[in-house]
């Protein structure tokens, strides 16, 4: 059914599998149900029928904040306060070492832009990271991801709101660097999706395809006619 008022669907019938380094995109046009199902895994919605376990704990027997100790969001838009680059970081982590501050910096790449700034980590971003990009925003959220170490990762259109150049970096940089967690890409751009093992194409709540990016071509359905609206 249509959520009263909204233009999204309830999930029907959908099922999938996140194993460690299993990457599973789900593509759809808006309203599809793509951020309802990123909602659900993270307790953010509930969910009223079916089963959805997280290391064979079913989801509801977990508060919030438990599960989303498990389960990491990087979402649209990358959440910045307005405080140093070091603080923005550590709110993953707060006993994170300057080599883990680094790594995750460099798996987000964003370490060499950090290092040519006068002041560092100590470099203050301003109200909602208005002195840094979109891209360097969105990047600071990967990193931040990547130090708290989720062992399951939502990306919730990560590049949306920027350039498509730099939207398709951000996607396939995340994808790279996430490769041995459970990620869960919830995207609208099928760019990048040949590196996914799986991609489940939603319409109106359900599972309309599924199977991987050379197989949803072959198939000649939604899927293809997306990706070839897209390659235009």
């Amino acid at each position: 059914y249509r959520y009263p008022g909204e233009e999204r669907w309830a999930l029907d019938g959908v099922d999938l599998d996140l194993g460690p380094g299993r990457r599973v995109a789900v593509v759809g046009l808006s309203g599809a149900g793509k951020s309802t199902l990123a909602g659900v895994l993270l307790r953010f919605l509930p969910y009223q029928g079916g089963s959805l376990t997280l290391d064979g704990i079913e989801l509801a027997d977990l508060d919030g904040d438990e599960c989303r100790r498990i389960v990491g969001l990087v979402a649209q838009d990358a959440h910045v306060f307005d405080s140093t680059l070091e603080e923005n970081l550590r709110l993953a982590r707060r006993e994170a070492t300057a080599d883990e501050l680094r790594a995750a910096l460099a798996d987000a790449r964003l370490l060499d832009w950090t290092e040519d700034l006068p002041n560092g980590l100590s470099t203050e971003v301003g109200e909602r990271g208005a002195r840094m990009s979109g891209g360097q925003r969105q990047r600071l959220g990967i990193a931040r991801a990547l130090l708290a170490d989720f062992p399951v990762l939502v990306l919730d259109e990560p590049g949306e709101h920027l350039d498509t150049e730099t939207a398709d970096a951000i996607v396939a940089d995340a994808l790279a660097v996430a490769r041995e967690k459970a990620t869960l890409l919830i995207t609208h751009r099928l760019t990048g999706l040949k590196d996914v093992d799986e991609v489940l194409v939603l319409d109106r709540g359900r599972v309309l395809e599924r199977g991987t990016h050379a197989e949803l071509l072959a198939l000649d359905g939604r899927y293809a006619a997306l990706w070839q609206r897209e390659e235009r």
